[in-house]
């Protein structure tokens, strides 16, 4: 076989797993934007009921009433002169644990609970870890005949809370330029006992113009 004939076909080989490279690349392109956009579907599917318009908070008709009692409470402090930041920083812990811990109005492991609350460079992160470890075993409930008893936080009560000092309280670059921050200790109930985390500590901090949660521990 000549030099020429050899190089030819080495020319098409590599042509060849060249376009091959190009399709797998493209269809896990596709595989990766139709996973994304089904994440984003589940919580899309919500109707939004109430908002906060200033400080992007929102409650959506699947929001349990314990949650959306707590939410009128925040609107009603947020539209005052002088808001109170402790009380306000109480709220948003309060709301935070309500909506994260309660699994039962959930849709998908992917709807993760609390996320409007959570501080602004942590939130991918913070659902993924959610998605890998809490929100785990959820079962999809898409179609409404999901099977498995989950936990409804049905009471929640703020033990203590105090302004700390953030660079104190939280580690990293990402809260040197924090301002204000405040510990929050609560504890809450379930509508019924199925052996989950009934207390925490939560850090508050200032997030630009609002307040987020920046830390969750037993």
């Amino acid at each position: 076989m000549s030099k020429n004939k050899r190089k030819g076909k080495k020319k098409i080989r590599r042509i060849v797993l060249f376009v091959i490279v190009l399709i797998i690349a493209g269809v896990l392109v596709f595989m990766a934007l139709n996973n994304s956009n089904n994440k984003q579907t589940d919580v899309k599917k919500k109707k939004v009921v109430d908002k906060i318009d200033d400080f992007d908070y929102s409650v959506s008709e699947t929001d349990t009433k314990l949650f959306k009692d707590e939410f009128k409470k925040l609107k009603t402090e947020l539209s005052k002169d002088e808001v109170d930041n402790k009380k306000y920083s109480e709220l948003v812990a309060k709301l935070f644990i309500i909506d994260f811990f309660t699994l039962d109005n959930k849709m998908t492991k992917n709807d993760v609970g609390g996320v409007q609350f959570v501080y602004s460079k942590y939130k991918t992160s913070f659902i993924d870890k959610a998605r890998d470890e809490f929100y785990k075993y959820l079962k999809n409930n898409l179609d409404g005949k999901r099977n498995q008893d989950l936990p409804k936080v049905s009471k929640i009560t703020v033990e203590s809370s105090e302004e700390v000092n953030a660079s104190s309280e939280l580690s990293g670059s990402d809260f040197s330029s924090i301002d204000q921050a405040y510990k929050v200790n609560l504890s809450w109930e379930y509508e019924e006992d199925l052996g989950y985390q009934k207390n925490a500590t939560v850090i508050v901090v200032k997030d630009d113009d609002k307040f987020s949660v920046a830390k969750l521990s037993n």
